[in-house]
């Protein structure tokens, strides 16, 4: 019988052409949505690899100064943090903690070949005041003032590219200009765009106050933040007596200050945007491909009336009308599907997104063909009921 209704299907291909190019277009459509989904969940589910919770920061946001006097400025901003009793660690940092539209990126060389790598600039205390765990190594310190090549700190992304299996303590990677850079310790995952979003082969250099001016040459005011961590019930008086302070202290800067916690619903919020739009419009093209197929399943079906009487009258009975009906329903979804199947398996084959991992497209296939099978059943389920209850005298009269 499925043999037949394949057979039966095929003969009619150009009748059904174009509702099994919208199969195939819904198929492909929900395949992107859920890939999509399951890959935000998968990293959902994974450790950002820092805290976030009672941790503010402070938008320096200088002015066209000289980097002696910014720097200058930054000792002073520290040393009235170090006033205030309810914070118990503060750093300098310029790694986009939340802002997943800005990025800063570099490019090491392995085996002759460019990796692009993810590159923040931090203070001595960012571990401190992140509570990173450091998986191997230490971090910056006063020791690195005088290195000779620039001591960097990798997350175990860079560690599993570059060396497997091996402890990166001490070894050097070099950049696409010549430029070395000494591995002084390893953390383990660094997400620093938000919940949803995927891991990154991460680097960090030193940017301190104990140093020279040199590094603030590349920094920009407004990316650049000031974190410090608060002891955990501190109110936002604290907030107010700290921006009044430091404006006084650095009068020409545009300061402005905000917590973690808030940052990070806010990223969470504008990296959802761009799925939220996919989802509407491939809803939106369901349900119109629905009604299609619904209206296509229901036109054939009365326009086989006596078809439906004389089985009836040869010995039919209505589940078997009914099953046929929404058989050869199925079926016609079963050719849009292996259409869009085509399509969808050239995404891990030709690693169109390299960041996203096999089973992830298998889960978005396996979900899209389920969904596609269970909307045309439910299209298909009230036209095949009323085909079952045909009456065969009433059917082979109307003929």
């Amino acid at each position: 019988m499925i043999k037949q209704m394949f057979k039966m299907i095929w003969n009619r291909k150009r009748q059904n052409a174009l509702m099994t190019i919208g199969i195939v277009i819904s198929f492909f459509s929900l395949f992107l949505v859920f890939t999509t989904l399951f890959y935000m969940l998968n990293n959902y589910f994974k450790p950002l690899g820092f805290e976030y919770e009672d941790v503010w920061y402070m938008n320096p946001g200088w002015s066209a100064q000289e980097p002696d006097e910014i720097l200058e400025t930054l000792r002073q901003v520290e040393f009235a943090l170090d006033s205030y009793p309810e914070i118990e660690a503060h750093t300098f940092s310029n790694c986009f903690l939340f802002i997943p539209a800005a990025a800063s990126t570099n490019q090491f060389l392995k085996d002759g070949e460019e990796i692009t790598v993810h590159q923040g600039l931090v203070g001595d205390q960012l571990d401190q005041v992140l509570d990173i765990e450091l998986a191997a190594g230490r971090w910056f310190d006063s020791q690195d003032n005088a290195s000779q090549r620039t001591p960097i700190i990798i997350n175990k992304q860079i560690q599993e590219a570059f060396f497997p299996d091996q402890d990166p303590i001490g070894k050097f990677l070099v950049d696409d200009e010549g430029k070395e850079f000494a591995i002084i310790g390893q953390i383990g995952e660094f997400r620093s765009s938000g919940d949803f979003t995927g891991s990154r082969l991460v680097y960090f250099t030193r940017g301190s106050t104990m140093m020279g001016s040199d590094w603030i040459d590349s920094m920009d005011g407004m990316f650049s933040r000031i974190l410090f961590r608060v002891k955990p019930g501190t109110t936002r008086e604290l907030e107010q007596k700290i921006l009044t302070h430091v404006t006084g202290i650095a009068k020409d800067w545009t300061v402005k200050m905000g917590r973690l916690d808030e940052a990070r619903e806010s990223a969470n919020r504008q990296t959802m945007v761009i799925p939220a739009i996919m989802g509407i419009i491939c809803v939106f093209l369901i349900i119109n491909v629905g009604l299609g197929l619904f209206g296509v399943i229901w036109y054939n079906t009365k326009r086989r009336t006596s078809e439906i009487g004389l089985r009836r009258a040869l010995g039919s009975t209505v589940k078997r009308i009914h099953a046929q009906i929404i058989g050869e329903a199925m079926v016609l979804a079963t050719f849009g599907i292996m259409i869009g199947l085509f399509f969808a398996i050239q995404f891990p084959l030709l690693g169109v997104f390299g960041f996203i991992g096999p089973n992830i497209y298998l889960l978005a296939t396996f979900a899209s063909v389920i969904l596609i099978y269970v909307i045309t059943f439910l299209c298909a389920l009230y036209p095949g009921s009323q085909a079952s209850n045909i009456e065969p005298a009433i059917a082979l009269h109307d003929d």
